[in-house]
């Protein structure tokens, strides 16, 4: 019997350390946080997959949705204030679509000071895990760093807006002070992520000073709208409601600038059981009393229909949402342009 009890227990003994050999051991990166790794310090993501390179890959990944959370945060923010706006929705996707791709652009910037820190392989699973770690300090110096220049450049700009005496050489310099502090507020999301304390670089403007300054500046604009062969009058209506979009109202007596629009369409015939219609629009800011040509911009028009009438009607839709989408951009770029910036 007691031959019997010893065989039991030894053969129990066996079992479990043969069992607890058979389960492999965990790195202590993968139960949570590890003392080489603190939360302090670094900012850290996992992955796995069947092979190495895709479990690094998902790391850098899980890494990167730390400051993809700050990229939706801004663009909310952004059709928040945008949205907030009387005739400015037009710009709304446009000054969404550049923020997203600053964000985006940023993002990858900082990802380059990601390592892989730690990689295992399990032997019973064959799968591999990999921890990545971006250390705080680095990714903190390099945002710090783009904010200050970015900080710079508002302050220049709003310096230049105060002592122009051109007011579209103001309203240019407004703009850019204003895009300065848009791209800047998208560093700081990222900035207070990495910041321990979440409190980043405070700014010394705010968007909305900023907007409403360069918003006081369009109103003080008296453009005018000069259009020729338009014998219908859709076009003057367009580039009207284009400048109105912008936030600048046509001035229709004794305008100090004027837009001068041109619209050149070409009935292609029928082709492939399609009527054509192919085109150029044409828009020119000049100076009304010195006749001084600030800039010039040109779209390509094509439109087909089943027969020609619609066709040149789709070719008019088509000037007309490309006037009420670019055509503030247009004008505010003539200025930029003109001082190379």
């Amino acid at each position: 019997m007691k031959s019997y009890t010893l065989w039991a227990i030894t053969l129990i003994a066996v079992s479990t350390l043969a069992g607890c050999a058979g389960k492999p051991n965990k790195p202590d990166w993968m139960m949570g946080d590890t003392p080489r790794y603190q939360e302090a310090e670094f900012l850290i993501g996992h992955g796995d997959g069947v092979t190495s390179e895709e479990a690094k890959d998902r790391a850098r990944t899980d890494l990167a949705k730390i400051f993809s959370v700050s990229v939706i945060a801004e663009s909310s923010d952004v059709s928040v204030f945008k949205g907030g706006e009387s005739g400015h929705d037009q710009g709304q996707e446009r000054t969404e679509t550049n923020i997203s791709r600053t964000l985006n652009t940023r993002t990858d910037q900082i990802m380059q000071g990601v390592r892989i820190a730690e990689m295992w392989h399990d032997p019973q699973t064959q799968r591999h895990y990999a921890l990545a770690a971006l250390r705080r300090t680095s990714a903190a110096m390099s945002l710090r760093q783009e904010i200050s220049r970015l900080d710079d450049a508002t302050a220049h700009n709003v310096e230049r807006a105060r002592n122009a005496s051109d007011l579209f050489d103001k309203i240019g310099a407004a703009r850019q002070a204003l895009d300065a502090q848009m791209e800047r507020a998208a560093y700081q999301k990222s900035l207070k992520v990495v910041d321990r304390t979440g409190q980043g670089m405070p700014s010394s403007w705010t968007v909305e000073r900023l907007r409403a300054d360069l918003d006081d500046l369009l109103k003080r604009a008296r453009i005018g709208v000069r259009v020729g062969d338009d014998a219908t009058g859709r076009l003057s209506q367009s580039v009207a409601g284009g400048l109105a979009a912008a936030g600048m109202a046509e001035t229709r007596e004794n305008p100090d600038y004027l837009v001068d629009a041109r619209l050149d369409l070409a009935d292609l015939g029928r082709r492939e059981g399609w009527h054509w219609v192919t085109g150029t629009l044409q828009v020119q800011l000049s100076e009304r009393a010195s006749e001084r040509i600030r800039g010039t911009k040109r779209w390509s028009i094509k439109a087909s229909a089943q027969d020609s009438a619609l066709a040149r009607q789709r070719a008019l839709d088509q000037v007309d949402q490309i006037l009420k989408k670019e055509l503030g951009d247009a004008v505010m770029g003539f200025v930029v342009n003109k001082h190379g910036d």
